[in-house]
């Protein structure tokens, strides 16, 4: 590869990768209504469609430091928080929209099934569970509220997180 197109990579990464250190943007009207960065200080990491092995990437990696805040995208009821067998603590919730959003690896969770939680509020804490050493938010977009409907989250997470 040339240094002038290595130079180039490098230059937007780096400010991709700061433009993920801004505050959160403040919940936002959205055509489903008010959302909100479902967390702060933070650099986009691996997205939809990386190689993981046998399937692909079905989310977005959120990259931070342990303990950051993780908040409920819109307003909406927490279907479910576990331990996956890797030992990632997920949270999904369904939000008022109808679509589900799914967080996972967190140190913390602060929320359990059958919870309201509104848009902004801290739900979890960042971290690595089940995936040591790799202190992150796993982020899915699953639009139509199926869970095997996920969609690329990107485009969301760039619109609310001002991006």
């Amino acid at each position: 590869m040339s240094p002038r197109r290595t130079l180039a990579i490098a230059a937007t990464a780096a400010v991709v990768g700061l433009a993920g250190l801004a505050a959160p943007s403040v919940a936002q009207a959205d055509e489903q209504g008010p959302r909100v960065c479902p967390t702060k200080n933070f650099v986009i990491g691996a997205g939809w469609g990386a190689d993981r092995g046998p399937r692909a990437h079905m989310g977005i990696d959120l990259g931070g430091r342990r303990g950051t805040p993780i908040f409920a995208v819109e307003d909406g009821v927490i279907d479910r928080t576990k331990r996956q067998d890797n030992g990632a603590l997920q949270i999904v919730m369904r939000g008022k929209s109808g679509s589900k959003f799914y967080y996972g690896h967190m140190d913390k969770v602060l929320v359990e099934g059958g919870q309201r939680v509104a848009a902004g509020e801290v739900i979890g804490l960042m971290g690595d569970s089940g995936s040591p050493g790799a202190v992150h938010l796993h982020f899915e977009f699953w639009r139509s509220g199926g869970e095997s409907d996920a969609v690329d989250p990107e485009p969301l997470i760039r619109r609310i997180c001002d991006i």
